[in-house]
């Protein structure tokens, strides 16, 4: 894979920076046009480059905090198949959030499952509550419960 030219790179990396800083306001509309001018200076075809991962995967954390749940998915779906995503427990975290607040229960375990397997209980300490509880139920994870690794213990429907 060839590396991004430096002017390019750190006009990117700035927007990006600049994108950043307004989601930690909340102004998630004005780190949205940001993150977009970003994606825009990308050559094509994208899926090369692995700032590509990560735009898509801060516009798809920002749809996800406007609880635009549908756009966030599209996106983080999006980001696995770039450059570094199916690595990311962060991006598995967001995306599981984002399907189980859509009702896609199979796919929001799974995705929930490999979140956790990465990235632990940690990965989760900054959540609502809601969504390691439910991977911890999937996983039936608790006192006097067998060990976390394998399969699901139960359909979900």
């Amino acid at each position: 894979m060839d590396k991004l030219p430096k002017e390019i790179t750190l006009v990117v990396d700035d927007l990006c920076r600049k994108g950043d800083h307004f989601a930690g306001l909340e102004q998630y509309d004005d780190a949205l046009e940001k993150y977009g001018q970003a994606w825009d200076l990308l050559p094509e075809p994208r899926n090369q480059w692995p700032a590509a991962t990560w735009i898509l995967m801060s516009a798809g954390d920002a749809h996800f905090r406007m609880k635009e749940y549908d756009e966030a998915a599209d996106l983080l779906w999006d980001a696995l198949e770039f450059p570094e995503g199916d690595e990311n427990p962060f991006l598995h975290l967001r995306l599981g959030q984002c399907l189980l607040e859509l009702g896609q229960m199979n796919e929001a375990a799974n995705v929930l499952e490999e979140a956790f397997r990465v990235g632990g209980e940690d990965l989760f300490a900054d959540e609502d509550a809601k969504y390691l509880g439910f991977v911890k139920t999937q996983l039936k994870i608790g006192p006097g419960s067998s060990s976390p690794r394998g399969r699901f213990n139960h359909p979900l429907g």
